[in-house]
């Protein structure tokens, strides 16, 4: 090794107009304009503490619910009762009843809350929507909201949305 040769210590920043960030944005389908973000839309449950999130939960969430998450992601009834693996008869039967039972209800909670925090990454609503219902690579294709159904998947989508959120390109 020649001693002409000097290694110099570099700073690294994080710059929105690097690579890396770019081709994580396209990937992704994120603006990196800065906008003002929206406001999480939908919030399922009344309490603020955790217990009583449950206790909610557990008792069973109010049917009317249900269409406001169909609202909310520009679905019908028949997509919202397959993406969080609930028989379409019995969801209709239960809206008629006027109360879910806790499994329901712990799946829509669960899906209003993936779509909360996809908003607050990506800045919109109808980002958010868009993303959640576009086919991903990372999911061999499918969409994340089809990974709503179950605990693990809805985690994996969070996962993801946090790597989207910091610029980690996967």
């Amino acid at each position: 090794m020649s001693a002409d040769k000097t290694i110099k210590k570099k700073t690294y920043t994080w710059e929105a107009e690097s690579m890396a960030v770019k081709e994580a944005a396209v990937q992704y389908a994120v603006n990196l304009a800065e906008t003002e973000r929206e406001l999480p839309v939908l919030k399922l449950v009344k309490s603020e503490h955790a217990l009583d999130q449950v206790a909610e939960i557990k008792a069973g969430l109010p049917a009317g619910i249900v269409d406001a998450l169909c609202r909310e992601l520009d679905i019908s009834r028949k997509e919202l009762a397959r993406v969080a693996g609930v028989a379409e008869r019995t969801l209709n039967r239960k809206i008629q009843e006027g109360r879910l039972n806790a499994d329901q209800s712990e799946r829509f909670n669960r899906m209003a809350q993936m779509l909360n925090r996809t908003i607050e990454v990506l800045g919109s609503k109808e980002q958010a929507v868009r993303w959640l219902k576009t086919p991903r690579a990372y999911f061999a294709g499918k969409p994340p909201l089809d990974f709503a159904d179950t605990e693990l998947g809805s985690r994996e989508v969070l996962n993801l949305l946090g790597r989207v959120e910091h610029g980690v390109f996967s």
